[in-house]
Protein backbone atom coordinates (compact mmCIF):
# COMPACT_ATOMS: atom_id res chain seq x y z
CA UNK A 1 0.00 0.00 0.00
CA UNK A 2 2.82 2.29 1.12
CA UNK A 3 4.39 1.76 -2.26
CA UNK A 4 1.30 2.24 -4.20
CA UNK A 5 1.13 5.82 -2.40
CA UNK A 6 4.64 6.42 -3.24
CA UNK A 7 3.94 5.45 -6.81
CA UNK A 8 1.48 7.88 -7.16
CA UNK A 9 2.75 10.84 -5.38
CA UNK A 10 5.66 10.24 -8.25
CA UNK A 11 3.44 10.12 -10.86
CA UNK A 12 1.43 13.46 -9.69
CA UNK A 13 4.95 15.35 -8.74
CA UNK A 14 5.68 14.07 -12.29
CA UNK A 15 2.90 15.28 -14.30
CA UNK A 16 2.50 18.43 -12.83
CA UNK A 17 6.00 19.14 -13.98
CA UNK A 18 5.01 17.91 -17.19
CA UNK A 19 2.19 20.98 -17.24
CA UNK A 20 4.97 23.82 -16.45
CA UNK A 21 5.07 25.97 -19.33
CA UNK A 22 9.05 27.60 -20.09
CA UNK A 23 9.01 30.72 -21.48
CA UNK A 24 12.19 32.60 -22.86
CA UNK A 25 12.58 36.23 -22.22
CA UNK A 26 15.33 38.78 -23.78
CA UNK A 27 16.42 42.05 -21.53
CA UNK A 28 18.96 44.31 -22.12
CA UNK A 29 19.13 45.61 -18.62
CA UNK A 30 22.28 45.77 -16.56
CA UNK A 31 23.11 47.84 -13.26
CA UNK A 32 20.20 48.36 -11.01
CA UNK A 33 17.59 47.84 -13.58
CA UNK A 34 19.03 44.16 -14.73
CA UNK A 35 18.84 43.74 -10.91
CA UNK A 36 15.42 44.68 -10.41
CA UNK A 37 13.97 42.79 -13.62
CA UNK A 38 15.73 39.92 -12.30
CA UNK A 39 13.96 40.31 -8.84
CA UNK A 40 10.60 40.30 -10.63
CA UNK A 41 10.70 37.36 -12.59
CA UNK A 42 11.90 35.44 -9.48
CA UNK A 43 8.93 36.60 -8.33
CA UNK A 44 6.83 36.14 -10.73
CA UNK A 45 8.15 32.26 -11.18
CA UNK A 46 7.65 32.00 -7.38
CA UNK A 47 3.82 32.98 -7.46
CA UNK A 48 3.07 30.98 -10.58
CA UNK A 49 4.31 27.74 -9.97
CA UNK A 50 2.83 26.57 -13.75
CA UNK A 51 5.26 29.11 -15.58
CA UNK A 52 9.19 28.89 -15.42
CA UNK A 53 10.57 32.32 -17.12
CA UNK A 54 13.93 32.16 -18.30
CA UNK A 55 15.44 35.78 -18.90
CA UNK A 56 18.51 35.54 -21.12
CA UNK A 57 20.26 38.94 -21.10
CA UNK A 58 21.57 40.34 -24.16
CA UNK A 59 23.76 43.83 -24.87
CA UNK A 60 21.58 46.66 -25.23
CA UNK A 61 23.20 47.79 -28.50
CA UNK A 62 22.93 44.25 -30.24
CA UNK A 63 18.98 43.36 -28.96
CA UNK A 64 17.57 44.54 -31.73
CA UNK A 65 20.15 43.12 -34.31
CA UNK A 66 19.78 39.77 -33.14
CA UNK A 67 15.95 40.09 -32.79
CA UNK A 68 15.43 40.65 -36.08
CA UNK A 69 18.01 37.76 -37.24
CA UNK A 70 16.13 35.25 -34.84
CA UNK A 71 12.37 36.03 -36.29
CA UNK A 72 14.10 35.78 -39.79
CA UNK A 73 15.71 32.15 -38.60
CA UNK A 74 12.05 31.40 -37.20
CA UNK A 75 13.81 31.08 -33.65
CA UNK A 76 13.27 34.03 -31.96
CA UNK A 77 12.38 33.88 -27.81
CA UNK A 78 8.99 34.04 -26.16
CA UNK A 79 9.50 37.27 -24.92
CA UNK A 80 11.27 40.35 -26.00
CA UNK A 81 11.72 43.77 -24.31
CA UNK A 82 11.38 46.94 -27.41
CA UNK A 83 11.24 50.24 -26.81
CA UNK A 84 7.66 51.42 -28.02
CA UNK A 85 9.01 53.35 -30.92
CA UNK A 86 10.09 50.21 -32.54
CA UNK A 87 6.80 48.45 -32.48
CA UNK A 88 5.69 49.90 -36.05
CA UNK A 89 8.45 49.37 -37.62
CA UNK A 90 8.50 45.41 -36.14
CA UNK A 91 4.46 45.18 -36.34
CA UNK A 92 4.32 46.22 -39.62
CA UNK A 93 6.32 43.65 -41.00
CA UNK A 94 4.63 41.03 -39.34
CA UNK A 95 7.18 40.02 -37.19
CA UNK A 96 4.86 40.76 -34.08
CA UNK A 97 2.00 38.58 -32.41
CA UNK A 98 -1.13 40.79 -31.45
CA UNK A 99 -2.04 40.62 -28.68
CA UNK A 100 -5.83 41.76 -28.25
CA UNK A 101 -7.17 38.32 -27.45
CA UNK A 102 -4.62 37.67 -24.32
CA UNK A 103 -4.93 40.80 -22.33
CA UNK A 104 -7.48 41.62 -19.90
CA UNK A 105 -9.48 44.94 -21.02
CA UNK A 106 -9.62 45.80 -17.00
CA UNK A 107 -5.41 46.01 -17.41
CA UNK A 108 -6.16 47.87 -21.42
CA UNK A 109 -8.47 50.46 -19.60
CA UNK A 110 -6.31 51.36 -16.72
CA UNK A 111 -3.47 53.03 -18.91
CA UNK A 112 -2.50 56.29 -19.28
CA UNK A 113 -4.49 56.72 -22.75
CA UNK A 114 -1.40 58.17 -24.99
CA UNK A 115 0.87 55.35 -24.07
CA UNK A 116 -1.86 52.96 -24.65
CA UNK A 117 -2.79 54.19 -28.28
CA UNK A 118 1.09 54.14 -29.53
CA UNK A 119 1.30 50.10 -28.16
CA UNK A 120 -1.03 49.41 -31.17
CA UNK A 121 -0.24 49.06 -34.95
CA UNK A 122 -3.13 49.45 -37.91
CA UNK A 123 -6.02 48.63 -34.46
CA UNK A 124 -4.27 45.82 -32.92
CA UNK A 125 -2.37 45.53 -29.88
CA UNK A 126 1.24 44.66 -30.52
CA UNK A 127 3.00 45.33 -26.84
CA UNK A 128 2.53 45.75 -23.19
CA UNK A 129 4.22 48.74 -21.65
CA UNK A 130 5.23 48.74 -18.35
CA UNK A 131 7.34 52.37 -18.21
CA UNK A 132 7.61 55.89 -19.52
CA UNK A 133 10.46 57.21 -19.42
CA UNK A 134 10.51 61.38 -20.17
CA UNK A 135 13.45 64.10 -20.34
CA UNK A 136 12.99 66.32 -17.44
CA UNK A 137 15.01 69.30 -16.00
CA UNK A 138 17.46 68.27 -12.73
CA UNK A 139 18.89 71.32 -11.03
CA UNK A 140 21.36 71.70 -8.52
CA UNK A 141 20.22 73.51 -4.94
CA UNK A 142 23.85 74.10 -3.69
CA UNK A 143 24.97 76.26 -6.87
CA UNK A 144 21.34 77.82 -7.19
CA UNK A 145 21.76 79.45 -3.42
CA UNK A 146 25.55 80.32 -4.01
CA UNK A 147 24.31 81.80 -7.00
CA UNK A 148 21.40 83.65 -5.18
CA UNK A 149 18.66 82.29 -6.87
CA UNK A 150 16.48 82.06 -4.01
CA UNK A 151 12.80 83.59 -3.28
CA UNK A 152 11.98 85.29 0.40
CA UNK A 153 11.97 82.19 1.98
CA UNK A 154 15.11 81.01 0.56
CA UNK A 155 13.95 78.62 -1.40
CA UNK A 156 15.71 77.94 -4.86
CA UNK A 157 14.17 79.31 -7.90
CA UNK A 158 12.83 76.42 -9.78
CA UNK A 159 12.48 78.00 -14.06
CA UNK A 160 8.81 77.77 -14.93
CA UNK A 161 8.93 79.18 -18.97
CA UNK A 162 12.31 78.81 -20.94
CA UNK A 163 13.36 82.43 -20.45
CA UNK A 164 13.43 81.65 -16.94
CA UNK A 165 15.84 78.95 -16.93
CA UNK A 166 17.68 81.08 -19.73
CA UNK A 167 18.09 83.90 -17.03
CA UNK A 168 18.65 82.01 -13.84
CA UNK A 169 21.71 79.39 -15.67
CA UNK A 170 23.22 82.68 -16.75
CA UNK A 171 23.24 83.89 -13.99
CA UNK A 172 24.16 80.80 -12.37
CA UNK A 173 27.04 80.25 -14.34
CA UNK A 174 28.77 83.90 -14.75
CA UNK A 175 27.86 84.31 -10.63
CA UNK A 176 30.08 81.24 -9.77
CA UNK A 177 32.42 80.96 -12.80
CA UNK A 178 31.23 77.78 -14.28
CA UNK A 179 31.75 76.15 -17.91
CA UNK A 180 28.19 76.00 -18.59
CA UNK A 181 25.05 77.19 -16.78
CA UNK A 182 23.19 73.99 -18.63
CA UNK A 183 24.60 70.97 -19.57
CA UNK A 184 23.25 67.95 -21.99
CA UNK A 185 24.46 65.45 -24.61
CA UNK A 186 24.40 67.17 -28.29
CA UNK A 187 22.93 63.90 -29.57
CA UNK A 188 19.68 62.24 -29.19
CA UNK A 189 19.63 64.23 -25.98
CA UNK A 190 18.79 67.80 -28.02
CA UNK A 191 18.34 65.97 -31.33
CA UNK A 192 15.05 64.24 -31.42
CA UNK A 193 14.49 64.50 -27.02
CA UNK A 194 14.38 68.21 -26.69
CA UNK A 195 13.32 68.76 -29.77
CA UNK A 196 10.28 67.24 -29.64
CA UNK A 197 9.30 68.58 -26.30
CA UNK A 198 9.65 71.98 -27.66
CA UNK A 199 7.85 71.44 -31.12
CA UNK A 200 5.15 70.17 -29.53
CA UNK A 201 4.92 73.51 -27.25
CA UNK A 202 5.04 75.74 -30.39
CA UNK A 203 1.86 73.62 -31.29
CA UNK A 204 3.70 71.72 -33.74
CA UNK A 205 2.38 67.57 -34.86
CA UNK A 206 4.91 64.95 -36.11
CA UNK A 207 1.79 62.50 -37.23
CA UNK A 208 -1.24 63.82 -39.03
CA UNK A 209 -4.24 61.35 -37.80
CA UNK A 210 -5.50 62.22 -41.31
CA UNK A 211 -3.24 60.61 -43.54
CA UNK A 212 -1.37 58.41 -40.75
CA UNK A 213 1.81 59.82 -41.80
CA UNK A 214 4.64 61.96 -40.42
CA UNK A 215 4.02 65.76 -40.51
CA UNK A 216 6.48 68.67 -39.77
CA UNK A 217 5.78 72.34 -39.79
CA UNK A 218 8.22 74.27 -41.40
CA UNK A 219 7.91 77.27 -39.81
CA UNK A 220 7.76 75.55 -36.35
CA UNK A 221 10.69 73.11 -37.08
CA UNK A 222 12.44 76.42 -38.32
CA UNK A 223 11.98 78.44 -34.67
CA UNK A 224 12.73 75.28 -32.64
CA UNK A 225 15.83 74.77 -34.43
CA UNK A 226 16.33 78.68 -33.59
CA UNK A 227 15.80 77.88 -30.16
CA UNK A 228 18.18 74.88 -29.91
CA UNK A 229 20.94 77.17 -31.63
CA UNK A 230 20.24 80.40 -28.95
CA UNK A 231 21.07 77.74 -26.05
CA UNK A 232 24.65 77.35 -27.51
CA UNK A 233 25.82 80.83 -29.10
CA UNK A 234 24.46 82.31 -25.79
CA UNK A 235 27.18 80.54 -24.45
CA UNK A 236 24.62 78.93 -21.75
CA UNK A 237 25.30 75.37 -22.94
CA UNK A 238 28.53 73.92 -24.84
CA UNK A 239 28.46 71.13 -27.41
CA UNK A 240 29.33 67.57 -25.37
CA UNK A 241 29.08 63.97 -25.01
CA UNK A 242 26.63 62.15 -22.16
CA UNK A 243 29.59 61.02 -20.19
CA UNK A 244 30.38 64.98 -19.64
CA UNK A 245 27.50 66.49 -18.97
CA UNK A 246 26.97 63.87 -16.44
CA UNK A 247 30.16 64.42 -14.60
CA UNK A 248 29.66 68.03 -14.62
CA UNK A 249 25.99 67.37 -13.01
CA UNK A 250 27.41 64.99 -11.06
CA UNK A 251 29.82 67.39 -9.42
CA UNK A 252 28.24 70.27 -8.99
CA UNK A 253 29.35 71.90 -12.22
CA UNK A 254 26.15 72.52 -13.56
CA UNK A 255 23.02 74.26 -12.33
CA UNK A 256 20.64 72.72 -14.62
CA UNK A 257 20.54 69.43 -16.27
CA UNK A 258 18.41 67.86 -19.22
CA UNK A 259 17.83 64.02 -18.84
CA UNK A 260 15.66 61.60 -18.60
CA UNK A 261 14.24 59.84 -15.21
CA UNK A 262 16.53 57.04 -15.61
CA UNK A 263 19.09 58.56 -13.55
CA UNK A 264 16.84 59.11 -10.86
CA UNK A 265 18.17 55.45 -9.84
CA UNK A 266 21.44 56.90 -9.48
CA UNK A 267 21.46 60.97 -8.24
CA UNK A 268 19.86 59.96 -4.86
CA UNK A 269 22.77 57.25 -3.83
CA UNK A 270 25.43 60.05 -4.85
CA UNK A 271 27.20 61.72 -1.59
CA UNK A 272 27.28 65.49 -1.83
CA UNK A 273 24.59 66.49 -4.94
CA UNK A 274 22.02 68.67 -3.46
CA UNK A 275 19.43 68.07 -6.63
CA UNK A 276 15.44 68.70 -7.67
CA UNK A 277 14.00 67.81 -10.36
CA UNK A 278 10.78 68.96 -12.36
CA UNK A 279 9.03 69.02 -15.57
CA UNK A 280 10.66 71.10 -18.39
CA UNK A 281 9.98 74.51 -18.65
CA UNK A 282 6.95 75.96 -21.20
CA UNK A 283 6.81 78.54 -23.77
CA UNK A 284 4.40 80.89 -22.11
CA UNK A 285 0.76 80.25 -23.07
CA UNK A 286 2.11 76.43 -23.67
CA UNK A 287 2.37 73.52 -21.41
CA UNK A 288 5.34 72.09 -20.53
CA UNK A 289 4.82 68.89 -23.36
CA UNK A 290 8.18 66.71 -23.14
CA UNK A 291 9.33 63.87 -24.85
CA UNK A 292 9.14 60.39 -23.85
CA UNK A 293 9.58 56.72 -24.87
CA UNK A 294 8.57 53.94 -22.85
CA UNK A 295 9.97 50.09 -22.55
CA UNK A 296 7.39 47.54 -23.52
CA UNK A 297 7.17 43.52 -23.88
CA UNK A 298 6.20 41.99 -27.14
CA UNK A 299 5.60 38.51 -28.67
CA UNK A 300 7.66 37.92 -31.13
CA UNK A 301 5.94 35.88 -34.49
CA UNK A 302 7.04 32.16 -34.73
CA UNK A 303 6.35 30.11 -37.90
CA UNK A 304 3.95 28.50 -35.84
CA UNK A 305 2.19 29.69 -32.91
CA UNK A 306 2.49 27.85 -29.70
CA UNK A 307 -1.01 28.93 -27.46
CA UNK A 308 0.24 27.81 -24.40
CA UNK A 309 3.55 29.42 -24.56
CA UNK A 310 1.75 32.97 -25.81
CA UNK A 311 -0.44 32.50 -23.22
CA UNK A 312 2.14 31.66 -20.40
CA UNK A 313 3.75 34.57 -22.04
CA UNK A 314 0.99 37.32 -22.16
CA UNK A 315 0.61 36.13 -18.40
CA UNK A 316 4.02 37.30 -17.73
CA UNK A 317 3.99 40.79 -19.11
CA UNK A 318 0.44 41.49 -17.98
CA UNK A 319 1.44 40.64 -14.50
CA UNK A 320 4.91 42.62 -14.90
CA UNK A 321 3.09 45.91 -15.87
CA UNK A 322 0.90 45.40 -12.82
CA UNK A 323 3.89 45.25 -10.81
CA UNK A 324 5.44 48.48 -11.99
CA UNK A 325 6.02 50.06 -9.09
CA UNK A 326 8.88 47.67 -8.16
CA UNK A 327 10.53 48.60 -11.35
CA UNK A 328 9.58 52.28 -10.82
CA UNK A 329 12.73 52.07 -8.42
CA UNK A 330 15.19 52.58 -11.33
CA UNK A 331 13.34 56.37 -11.52
CA UNK A 332 10.95 55.53 -14.67
CA UNK A 333 6.92 56.70 -14.00
CA UNK A 334 4.57 54.03 -14.48
CA UNK A 335 1.82 53.58 -17.03
CA UNK A 336 -1.42 52.37 -15.07
CA UNK A 337 -2.81 55.02 -13.28
CA UNK A 338 -3.63 52.33 -10.42
CA UNK A 339 0.12 52.16 -9.97
CA UNK A 340 0.89 56.10 -10.38
CA UNK A 341 -1.14 56.86 -8.23
CA UNK A 342 -0.17 54.17 -5.54
CA UNK A 343 1.20 54.66 -2.24
CA UNK A 344 3.58 52.03 -3.56
CA UNK A 345 5.34 54.87 -6.59
CA UNK A 346 4.08 57.97 -4.81
CA UNK A 347 6.37 56.59 -1.47
CA UNK A 348 9.66 56.17 -3.34
CA UNK A 349 11.83 59.57 -2.98
CA UNK A 350 11.15 62.40 -5.01
CA UNK A 351 8.53 60.50 -7.12
CA UNK A 352 6.03 63.12 -5.94
CA UNK A 353 8.43 65.95 -7.78
CA UNK A 354 7.93 64.58 -10.90
CA UNK A 355 5.00 61.84 -10.98
CA UNK A 356 3.15 64.69 -13.00
CA UNK A 357 5.08 64.91 -15.81
CA UNK A 358 3.13 61.54 -17.55
CA UNK A 359 0.90 64.18 -18.30
CA UNK A 360 2.93 65.56 -20.73
CA UNK A 361 4.51 63.24 -22.21
CA UNK A 362 4.66 62.99 -26.40
CA UNK A 363 5.56 59.99 -27.06
CA UNK A 364 7.48 59.43 -30.67
CA UNK A 365 4.91 58.81 -33.12
CA UNK A 366 4.12 55.13 -33.96
CA UNK A 367 4.82 55.23 -37.80
CA UNK A 368 6.82 53.20 -39.94
CA UNK A 369 9.93 55.31 -40.99
CA UNK A 370 10.50 56.75 -37.83
CA UNK A 371 13.79 55.42 -37.25
CA UNK A 372 15.38 57.03 -40.36
CA UNK A 373 14.01 60.25 -39.43
CA UNK A 374 15.37 60.10 -35.52
CA UNK A 375 18.50 59.37 -36.65
CA UNK A 376 18.20 62.55 -39.55
CA UNK A 377 17.39 64.57 -36.85
CA UNK A 378 20.31 63.82 -34.34
CA UNK A 379 22.45 64.50 -37.22
CA UNK A 380 20.97 67.82 -38.30
CA UNK A 381 20.80 69.02 -34.53
CA UNK A 382 24.12 68.30 -34.10
CA UNK A 383 24.89 70.44 -36.94
CA UNK A 384 22.92 73.32 -35.97
CA UNK A 385 24.69 73.24 -32.07
CA UNK A 386 28.12 73.42 -34.22
CA UNK A 387 26.90 75.98 -36.61
CA UNK A 388 27.66 74.17 -39.46
CA UNK A 389 24.00 74.77 -40.52
CA UNK A 390 21.29 77.49 -40.43
CA UNK A 391 18.07 76.85 -38.30
CA UNK A 392 16.74 77.37 -41.80
CA UNK A 393 18.62 75.07 -43.66
CA UNK A 394 18.32 72.91 -41.32
CA UNK A 395 14.39 73.20 -41.14
CA UNK A 396 14.43 72.46 -45.10
CA UNK A 397 16.50 69.02 -44.80
CA UNK A 398 14.04 67.43 -41.81
CA UNK A 399 10.91 68.41 -43.90
CA UNK A 400 12.32 67.06 -47.62
CA UNK A 401 14.07 64.17 -45.49
CA UNK A 402 10.45 63.07 -43.97
CA UNK A 403 9.10 63.43 -47.17
CA UNK A 404 11.13 60.88 -48.92
CA UNK A 405 11.04 58.93 -45.82
CA UNK A 406 7.22 58.73 -46.81
CA UNK A 407 7.91 57.47 -50.84
CA UNK A 408 9.90 54.96 -50.32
Amino acid sequence: MKRLLVVTLLLAFGLLALAKTTITVWTFFSGGEGFLVTELIKRFNAENPDIEVIEQIVEWGQLYNKLTTAIAAGDPPDVSVMHLVLVPDYASRGALTALDNYISKETLQDYVPEIAAKARYDGKLYAVPFDTHPLVLYYNKKLLKEAGLVDAKGEVLVPKTWDELLSYAKQAKEKLGLEVGISSEIGAMMGDRLFIAYYTQLGGQIYDEKTKTLKFDLEKVKKTYEFMSNLYTSGVMKPMTYDTAESLFQNNQSPFHFNGVWVMAVYPTLEGLQFGVTNLPAIAGSKPYTWGDSHTWVIPKKPKDDPAKIAAAAKFIEWFAKNAAEWAKAGHLPVLKSVLNSEAFLGLPMRKDYAHVAEFVVPAPSVKGWLEVRIKMWEIGEAVILGKMTPDAAAKELVNFAKQVLED
